[in-house]
């Protein structure tokens, strides 16, 4: 019994060493191995390479150890210094343990890895015009760095991919791709030179495109390969049972692949063994993704290709593919119409040498939708480098019969006609030169009654009619009228390159005149209620003459929007491009762009004039929060001003990264309750700050940082002028600081206590302080726009009365006057005081009655293009007629202003003349 207790407790122990053992031994060589790693691949590749996080088990792979590199990044360098070439959430390597032991224990046997997976990888790969490639990133032999470390072996047996994402643009090949959703498996003993490879490989989605047309469209893919490999030759037999399967369509494959320095000797065939026109029917997208296989079909199918030759360096093998279909049909069983008649033979051929010898030739397409015939051609020779294009297209579509033919699952209404009878006969390099007589371009697309309403589309869209004509120069749009949503467009124009926008990815140019009677932005919000990001679509150079009756943005009206659009780069910039709207005009100039999508961006220069501000509080978000005086202001402005930012996803400003800068001129303001000017009227018992009213106001100020900055400025305000500057927040905070001159006979509460004594002080030296009439108020005004904090520099005040006081009888002693001559002063003082009073009663009457001739004016102006009417040339007429009206009421109002201004002026002279008239 106790033999067996000991046999039990040495078999625990051993299986407790095993378990340290498997937990020691990874932490012991995590760090040699990774940094063994890192320095591989920095002394293999031309890239940087990073990494989150890494580490080091036993249990996932026992016996082997298991490398974990998470969140790996391959950066490109050079030309591609800023684009990311790879991007791995996990990357695993497969160790073998006891390579990884003599080696880190002093051995120079090589550290061999036994398989490599990939976890959600991402993969960008770049060629450009020149032929460098971002994927080239292993550094020649002549360009390594002496090997420093022990070996690195791979001797792989399982290489895995899991939830791939791989995007390819060959722009020298015009090639582009994508495969989404990878999951790949390849299996064999790499450590021998013959080796059975087997791999398995699923994609959920493949786009293939080349020369800017589209031969896979999200097809899923499966691959399943078995192969006898020739390491020593560096050669692929594929074995019986390689297949491809695309959607429904399976090609079998076989033949040879070599590798040779750079290149592959390629000598492969692919046919259908078994194919029938509803496999074929599967690579369309539309089809295929709705009750695909409840489709019933009929017609013959033949497909097969070949590819044979060196693909690689100034390398391209011959290949050739045909797919041709013979008098087939489809049709859903709970839908009223097939589509039949169908005829196809397409075929891409290429002699070798380079891929721009690929000529596609689609020599014949036929099919019957409904009771309509569509007849196609394409003849597409040298797509790289002068695309030479041979195309035709004849046909009726009614697309009410399309959604009863095919299975639209998204579109809820699709109704109207399009009916076409268009060929096109050129080179590209004929319309780069304007060679347009060698160009043979004919036809017409006509659009009519066409209305679709989908889940694709934010609002429901409809055209009335549409008609675009072909000619050699150009693509003529005759005619656009339709709808978005509640929106009316009319357009019509020209595109300018509408085959180098097919054929070769280069911008479409056109001009464009649209006109809209209402457009309301407002249809573009989200289901939540708030505005999305509108795109400014990619390859498009359009320049639009717009003009929009009613324009509707958020809560915004505005009226008679015309000006200049340029759509370019994505970006969309107005110049002269104006609007009237909250009782004024705007004009503006600048950009909106969508670059990157999801930050959009602005620069805009604003000029506005004769804003009413209590509507612009009411409408506008950015002058409550930047402009809170405003709330409590009634009056209008006008400003000049340039802005910047982003917008972001419900297109309102991102008002923290505003920056800008402008000036602001108003007219007569009045104030109501804003709670900084009744406490500051509280704590100094001035009258003139309840609700006063301010003149004229010019000021400058710049936004940076959250707050909006305000230069000094002076503002009249009931006979007395205020300096201003500082700032306020988004936060609604306040730091400003206020300089006011006032009348002594004004002062209150504690001013006026404070500057008692200095009076009675300065009448012991028998002083009038009536002197010095005004005194300086210093104020710091801070806090909140709702709980201000007022503080008055009350010292400074008393400070500047002193020296007031002591600079006369300073005067007095040195020139020995007696009390007559200082009742003479006082009383010359009292005169220039009456008459500034005058003055000021003078200018505020002015500015009342030119404030009602000016709202009178513009009633009359406003009532007249209310009676205008329906009629457009009517608008225009009184619209004109409303803007002189208006000006020759400011005109007439500043007159006002200006006469009363000179009076007051004069009137004030005259006084300081008495005064400074010698004492009989």
């Amino acid at each position: 019994m106790k033999s067996t207790r000991k046999i039990l407790i040495a078999i625990g122990a051993l299986l407790a060493l095993v378990v340290v053992l498997l937990a020691v031994l990874p932490v012991l060589f995590a760090k040699k191995i990774e940094s063994r790693v890192k320095a591989e691949m920095n002394r293999n590749l031309e890239a940087r390479v990073d990494w989150q996080d890494a580490g080091l088990g036993l249990f996932r792979n026992f016996p082997n150890l298991t490398l974990r590199l998470d969140d790996l990044t391959a950066v490109g360098v050079g030309k591609f210094q800023h684009d990311t070439l790879a991007s791995i959430r996990q990357l695993r390597v497969v160790v073998d343990l006891a390579s990884a032991i003599r080696n880190a224990t002093g051995g120079r046997s090589p550290i061999v890895v036994r398989a490599v997976e990939l976890e959600r990888p991402r993969l960008s790969l770049v060629a450009l015009e020149d032929g460098t490639a971002n994927w080239d990133i292993t550094k020649k032999d002549s360009a390594r760095e002496p090997e420093a470390g022990r070996p690195l072996a791979v001797s792989l047996q399982r290489f895995a991919i899991d939830g791939g994402t791989v995007s390819l643009d060959n722009r020298a090949a015009r090639l582009r791709a994508s495969v989404l959703g990878l999951d790949q498996t390849l299996t064999g003993d790499f450590g021998n030179d013959q080796v059975a490879v087997e791999t398995r490989a699923h994609a959920d989605s493949v786009t293939l495109e080349f020369a800017g047309i589209p031969y896979l469209n999200r097809v899923r893919l499966d691959l399943t390969a078995n192969a006898a490999a020739d390491l020593a030759k560096k050669s692929f037999a594929l074995r019986q049972g390689t297949g491809l399967r695309l959607n429904d369509l399976l090609l079998a494959v076989s033949g040879t692949v070599t590798s040779a320095g750079e290149r592959l000797g390629l000598d492969l065939a692919f046919g259908a063994p078994k194919t029938d026109f509803k496999h074929i029917l599967s690579l369309v997208p539309e089809v295929y993704a709705k009750d695909f296989q409840t489709v019933r079909t009929t017609g013959a199918v033949a497909v097969a290709g070949r590819v044979k030759g060196d693909y690689g360096d100034k390398a391209f093998p011959s290949f050739s593919v045909r797919t041709k279909v013979d008098n087939a049909s489809f049709r859903y069983p709970d839908l009223p119409l097939p589509a039949r008649d169908i005829f196809l033979d397409l075929s891409l051929t290429n002699p070798g040498g380079s891929a721009d010898n690929t000529v596609v030739n689609l020599s014949r397409f036929h099919a019957v939708v409904g009771s309509n015939p569509i007849d196609a051609g394409l003849v597409l020779r040298t797509p790289i480098s002068d695309p030479d294009v041979d195309a035709r297209f004849k046909g009726t579509i009614d697309l009410a019969d399309v959604r009863r033919t095919v299975k639209l699952d998204r579109v809820r209404e699709l109704t109207g006609s399009i009916a076409a009878d268009a060929a096109i006969r050129t080179r590209m390099s004929w319309v780069d030169k304007g060679a347009f007589d060698r160009v043979a371009a004919r036809g017409t697309v006509d659009i009519r009654d066409f209305a679709v309403k989908s889940e694709a589309l934010p609002r429901p869209l409809s055209i009335q009619e549409a008609s675009l004509q072909l000619a050699p120069r150009r693509a003529e749009l005759r005619s656009f009228t339709g709808t978005v949503g509640k929106s009316d467009i009319q357009a019509s124009g020209a595109l300018d390159n509408l085959l180098g926008y097919l054929l070769r990815d280069d911008d479409l140019r056109g001009t464009a005149t649209v006109s809209s009677r209402t457009f309301d932005l407002n249809e573009w919000r989200s289901d939540e209620g708030e505005l999305s990001v509108i795109p400014v679509p990619p390859h498009i150079d359009f320049a639009l003459e717009a003009q929009v009756g009613r324009l509707l943005y958020d809560r915004l009206t505005m009226t008679n929007a015309r000006g200049r659009l340029r759509v370019k780069d994505q970006r969309l910039t107005l110049e002269n491009f104006s609007v009237n709207t909250l009782g004024g005009e705007v004009a503006l100039n600048g950009f909106y762009e969508t670059t990157v999508p999801a930050k959009p961006a602005f620069d805009v220069g604003l000029k506005l004039q004769r804003i009413d501000i209590p509507s612009a509080v009411q409408q506008l978000n950015t002058v409550r929060l930047f402009a809170p005086v405003a709330k409590y202001a009634r009056g209008n402005f006008s400003a000049d001003l340039r802005v910047n930012g982003g917008l972001g996803k419900n297109m309102m400003p991102l008002y923290q990264q505003l920056t800008g800068n402008g000036a602001l001129q108003t007219s007569q303001v009045a104030i109501q309750d804003f709670p900084a000017l009744d406490k500051l009227a509280s704590v100094t018992k001035l009258d003139i700050l309840n609700d006063p009213t301010l003149r004229a106001i010019s000021s400058k100020f710049e936004i940076r940082d959250g707050r909006l900055h305000i230069q000094p400025f002076s503002v009249g305000i009931a006979g007395t002028t205020m300096t201003v500057s500082g700032s306020n927040g988004l936060d609604q905070s306040l730091q400003y600081d206020l300089a006011l001159r006032v009348p002594r006979s004004m002062l209150g509460g504690e001013a006026n206590q404070a500057i008692g004594g200095l009076v009675s002080k300065a009448a012991g030296a028998g002083f009038n302080l009536q002197a010095a009439p005004e005194i300086p108020l210093g104020i710091q005004l801070t806090g909140t726009v709702t709980n201000p904090s007022i503080k008055v520099d009350l010292a400074t005040a008393a400070g500047s009365a002193a020296q007031a006081a002591g600079d006369v009888l300073k005067e007095a002693a040195a020139s020995q006057v007696d009390s007559a001559k200082l009742k003479a002063a006082a009383e010359a003082q009292r005169l220039v005081a009456e008459a500034e009073k005058q003055a000021s009663s003078i200018r505020a009457e002015a500015q009342a009655l030119a404030g009602k001739v000016k709202a009178e004016g513009y009633q009359q102006a406003d009532s007249l293009e209310a009676r205008s009417g329906g009629n457009a040339l009517a608008r225009v007429a009184a619209a004109a007629a409303a803007d002189r009206l208006r000006k020759e009421t400011d005109s007439k109002s500043a007159r006002i202003v200006q006469e009363a201004d000179a009076r007051a002026t004069a009137l004030v002279a005259e006084a300081r003349k008495k005064a400074a008239a010698p004492a009989p």
